[in-house]
């Protein structure tokens, strides 16, 4: 009986800490750097869902031409091209900075660095780390990030998705 009296304030107290953990994050859900980050790691694995964070602006051209759609066929035709699967181009951001350099109620201007490497085996990663293998790439862009319908999107031309 004891033992089960010791758990009740470690049970409460990790109730209570997920519960200010969770609230922080889902205030900084949808911040403008938040979303600059989560858009960056699908536009860097090439995953469709960075759809969701583009602004209606962003995903269709004047041509209603759906942009991440055609940002993935021209990365697929690159792999093709280079005598490789589209997996092959997938990018897995190990470093990324953001800063605000400007912001108001309707849109941010995010400074946006990163560095990544290809999304290869995990064991990969670990032995070309060890012999000096791996290619680290460095990604600079300046990113504008507008308020659309109360959520924060990013605008168009962000990381090189054509426009």
């Amino acid at each position: 009986m004891k033992k089960s009296r010791r758990l009740i304030p470690l049970v409460a107290a990790l109730i209570i800490g997920l519960g200010i953990h969770a609230s922080f994050a889902w205030a900084e859900g949808n911040s403008p750097t938040k979303v600059v980050e989560d858009f960056a790691k699908a536009y860097f694995m090439l995953d469709p869902a960075m759809a969701t964070y583009l602004s209606h602006d962003a995903k269709t051209n004047e041509n209603d031409v759906d942009m991440v759609e055609l940002y993935l066929r021209l990365q697929a035709l690159d792999a093709y091209n280079r005598g490789y699967q589209t997996s092959y181009l997938q990018m897995h951001p190990i470093l990324m900075k953001t800063r605000v350099l400007s912001m108001d109620d309707s849109s941010a201007t995010i400074q946006f660095d990163a560095i990544a490497i290809r999304n290869i085996n995990p064991l990969y990663r670990i032995v070309g780390y060890v012999f000096g293998l791996l290619e680290e790439h460095s990604f600079q862009d300046t990113l504008v990030v507008v308020n659309e319908d109360g959520e924060w999107k990013v605008g168009p031309g962000a990381l090189g998705l054509p426009f």
